[in-house]
């Protein structure tokens, strides 16, 4: 069993929504994930996940902060400012078609930076919410805070067990 999970806070659903809709139908079909942040989400970058060592993914969306709804793998990460042009224009053609409601590969929206590009497979959306209170730290093995007001940021946590 994996030792480490990701939860980002606060993933707009319609995005969400985008990537289900292919993966619900094509669960191995690699999506993308762009978090707003200007910080690369370092230990992913420095022991990056694979297929066939993915990393848990958990989500709210902006409008229930305290949930986690939606749950996939990280198969990958990338440095957007380390990408080749050619393979630039062809995950920004991928995302534009598949994934409408994101403007492809972005450096930023609404001046909020974005250097990470996750590649993401087996979304799903829980049958029932979790909330994000039973997600519990790696750095010092305490719960994620409940009262969230904002969405942004991410944490490492523990996986969830299986039958969560």
């Amino acid at each position: 069993m994996a030792t480490r999970a990701l939860f980002i806070n606060g993933i707009y659903e319609s995005v969400l929504a985008n990537i289900l809709e292919i993966q619900s139908a094509l669960p191995e079909h690699v999506m993308y994930l762009q978090p707003y942040a200007g910080k690369l989400i370092r230990q992913l970058h420095d022991n990056p996940p694979t297929a066939d060592a993915p990393v848990e993914l958990y989500m709210s969306t902006t409008d229930r902060l305290g949930e986690v709804q939606y749950a996939a793998e990280i198969i990958a990460i990338d440095e957007k400012e380390s990408i080749v042009e050619a393979r630039r224009l062809v995950l920004d053609r991928v995302i534009r078609l598949l994934q409408p409601t994101e403007a492809g590969v972005f450096a930023s929206v609404d001046g909020r930076e974005s250097v990470n590009l996750l590649h993401v497979r087996r979304m799903r959306k829980l049958a029932e919410p979790i909330p994000v209170t039973s997600l519990v730290k790696t750095s010092d093995d305490s719960p994620i805070a409940g009262a969230r007001a904002t969405a942004g940021g991410w944490s490492y946590v523990k996986p969830l067990s299986e039958d969560a």
